[in-house]
């Protein structure tokens, strides 16, 4: 097997997959977390028919992906917002008259 394919177990079977050794702690983390997401539905839910199991958990991910892609949007554009605000302020003060401008004026008194 070649270094960037990865054999894991789901549900009782053997995957091989092609995977970047990089990534393969991830994949395994992710398969295993699959597994017992599963596994806690079908003792919630007292559904045994693995096909249902599995496209329940599967919408139940969906949503979840959307509500994040949602969120990650939002704040996207709160940070673009801020960007152009402090674009404007740069601006504003890059036009003003620097000698009426006055940073850290030390009293000689």
């Amino acid at each position: 097997m070649s270094k960037n394919n990865i054999e894991l177990s789901l549900f009782g079977q053997v995957l091989r997959l092609y995977c970047p050794p990089e990534q393969q702690a991830f994949l395994l983390a992710s398969a295993q977390r699959l597994e017992e997401r599963v596994a806690a539905l079908k003792e919630q839910s007292g559904i045994i028919q693995l096909e249902k199991v599995l496209s329940i958990v599967a919408l139940n991910l969906n949503y979840e992906l959307e509500q994040e892609q949602r969120k990650n949007l939002e704040n996207k554009n709160v940070l673009e917002s801020c960007i152009k605000q402090l674009d404007n302020s740069l601006a504003k003060f890059q036009s003003t008259d620097v000698e009426n401008v006055v940073i850290g004026q030390e009293n000689n008194e």
